[in-house]
């Protein structure tokens, strides 16, 4: 397997957050790699009016990212990831994330189904390698054990 210097995993809490972190142990564990982890604070959808700043998406967000960055600290920890970085960001998500890209420029993402949507499209092969993790929930698994995939078929 090709060693990988810098790895990226846009995060969301919750089970696919979980394991995005478990696989990413796994690959750090296996070299010197640096690895960012990355919250997005989506500023498009619509907060509560919340004062006079109810009204500006980007200074509640500003408020909110302090609990979110101890949170990814928090999860990093529990994951023993010590060596790693968390960021939170906000705005739009796909442009604050391709900003992310552009300036950090990691080798891989690490990404599942609904942080894939997350990212910006990709328009040449020069850009990062993208790592995708399926999510095996219990209803993916009982949806698999009723409805097999069909070997051989297209």
């Amino acid at each position: 397997m090709k060693t990988r210097q810098r790895i990226l995993i846009p995060f969301t809490h919750g089970y696919s957050g979980s394991a995005l972190l478990r696989r990413a142990s796994d690959i750090v564990a296996s070299g010197d790699v640096e690895l960012l982890l990355a919250s997005v604070l989506d500023t498009r959808s619509g907060f509560d009016i919340d004062g006079p700043a109810g009204n500006l998406p980007g200074e509640r967000a500003a408020r909110l990212a302090p609990a979110e960055q101890k949170r990814l600290e928090h999860d990093l920890i529990r994951h023993g990831l010590d060596r790693a970085q968390a960021t939170v960001i906000w705005g739009e998500p796909r442009s604050a994330l391709a900003t992310l890209i552009g300036s950090w420029r990691p080798d891989l993402v690490v990404c599942d189904s609904w942080t894939r949507r997350m990212l910006p499209a990709r328009t040449s092969k020069e850009g990062p390698e993208i790592m995708r993790i399926g999510r095996n929930g219990a209803f993916t698994r009982l949806a698999e054990f009723f409805y097999p995939q069909a070997q051989g078929q297209a």
